[in-house]
């Protein structure tokens, strides 16, 4: 079967220590009609050498070396240009900090291939590491112009393998359609990162395409919720503000702006207000930063709307698809190893755990408690693996218990039932809630307690 020339797009800026293993996944996928390009921006700590020297001798590698850094929008957009100057028929955006499942790209170029309407195909983006908890499924906006990964830190599941049209796909990993990107244009380079992705995808909606989910297209990927700290917080967090004005006043005409106008507002009272009560006068700062910057780009938002009408593809979806539930995203929070932070229960300690979670353990006596926080949604069910000996389940309609006497190493557990965040109220999902004592005359033969209400 002949494949459409496809170039998978790798932007990077001093990305070395993630190099190795997005180009490694990359390499081990078939096809002779893939291209994969690191496209480098102007780093100095030896990417482009490093991916040269590594994997040069696979002819699909390429590189594209900028000479200065222009950004994720614009970085992306010099292959993008690149790409469609080779006829390429589609393009792959993909962050460096990511990791390929073999046949992401054949599993996207199937679906795209079924329907010419789809123009761009977002794959199941989820935890590096730790694959049983999603990154995305999409992406949503609100009223206030917040936009969020749908999914994100919830348990991977039957629930998000749908396949309904979504408003976006996340710019770290998503298939395009060379013929799309000649309709709506290229990335909007003066967003220079955050809800850029978003803005290419509400033109492709506009100008007839459809953006269409993949949930068998997996791609691991190394997310964080955390803003970080210092100077590159306070960036990030001015980029996120000004572009949620950015996104609106390009997508929106003035009649359709007077909708969300009052959740705008509430919005901003509400990011503000909280910034004063936390003594964060630099946020306070970062809002005003935004809303100046917002009314300069009027001028530029009305040219951009006039090209769009004259181009046959004027904004009209933005104001038909806003997510209604929510003003800005519910918290995120991730799990480490398939842990959640830890919490006490009844005086113990116990950390929740995902659909999966390790831990590794001296040798001697494990106590390993199995408490549940919510009994009147149904018992827990966790199975424990040590050593490679047959698992224990515990089944903690309250409280189960097992001994261990261990050998030291990996200690696996995998939820039989989750809880998920619908049913507890809280934001994650958990399927259930461990606590590793040690206890020395735990003896050689385990054994399990169960308590029932």
């Amino acid at each position: 079967m002949t494949r459409p020339l496809t170039h998978v797009l790798v932007i990077n800026w001093n990305g070395l220590a993630h190099l190795d293993d997005c180009f490694r996944s990359l390499t081990a996928c078939p096809g002779d009609h893939l291209r994969f390009v690191l496209v480098d921006n102007a780093s100095t700590d030896g990417s482009a050498d490093f991916v040269r020297g590594r994997f040069g001798a696979d002819p699909r590698v390429e590189l594209l070396v900028l000479d200065r850094n222009l950004g994720w929008s614009g970085g992306n957009n010099a292959g993008i240009r690149r790409a469609l100057e080779a006829g390429a028929a589609y393009v792959f955006l993909l962050n460096n900090d990511t990791r390929v499942c073999p046949d992401v790209f054949d599993r996207c170029l199937d679906l795209a291939g079924s329907d010419p309407k789809i123009g761009v195909v977002a794959p199941k983006m989820v935890l590096f590491d730790q694959p049983f908890v999603l990154n995305s499924v999409g992406v949503v906006c609100s009223r206030a112009g917040a936009c969020w990964d749908v999914g994100a830190g919830r348990a991977d599941g039957p629930r998000w393998n749908g396949t309904d049209p979504v408003l976006a796909a996340c710019g770290g990993a998503c298939l395009i359609r060379a013929e799309t990107l000649r309709r709506t244009g290229l990335l909007p380079e003066e967003f220079e990162i955050y809800l850029d992705d978003v803005d290419l995808c509400v033109r492709a909606w506009d100008a007839g395409y459809t953006v269409a989910p993949c949930p068998e297209a997996v791609v691991e990927h190394k997310f964080s919720a955390s803003m970080g700290a210092g100077e590159r917080a306070r960036r990030k967090y001015f980029l996120a503000t000004r572009n949620r004005f950015y996104l609106l006043l390009r997508n929106l005409t003035p009649a359709q702006f007077l909708t969300p106008l009052p959740w705008v507002a509430l919005g901003e009272l509400r990011a503000v207000g909280r910034a004063c009560l936390e003594g964060e006068g630099w946020r306070v700062w970062s809002h005003v930063r935004a809303w100046v910057s917002a009314l300069a780009y009027i001028p530029a938002a009305r040219r951009h709307r006039r090209e769009r009408r004259a181009a046959g593809a004027p904004p009209v979806t933005l104001a038909l698809r806003f997510h209604l539930e929510r003003l800005f995203c519910a918290p995120v929070t991730l799990p480490e190893n398939g842990w959640y932070p830890a919490r006490q229960v009844d005086g113990l300690e116990v950390r929740p755990l995902s659909a999966r979670a390790w831990v590794d353990a001296p040798p001697g006596g494990l106590r390993v408690i199995s408490v549940n926080c919510y009994p009147a949604l149904g018992a827990s069910r966790v199975r424990v693996s040590a050593g490679g000996r047959d698992p224990v389940l515990l089944e903690a309609a309250q409280r189960a218990e097992t001994w261990l006497d261990f050998s030291g190493g990996r200690l696996e557990f995998a939820a039989e039932r989750l809880f998920s965040a619908e049913e507890t109220g809280e934001h994650t999902d958990h399927g259930g809630w461990i606590a590793i004592v040690p206890d020395g005359g735990a003896g050689t033969q385990a054994a399990t307690r169960e308590d029932t209400p």
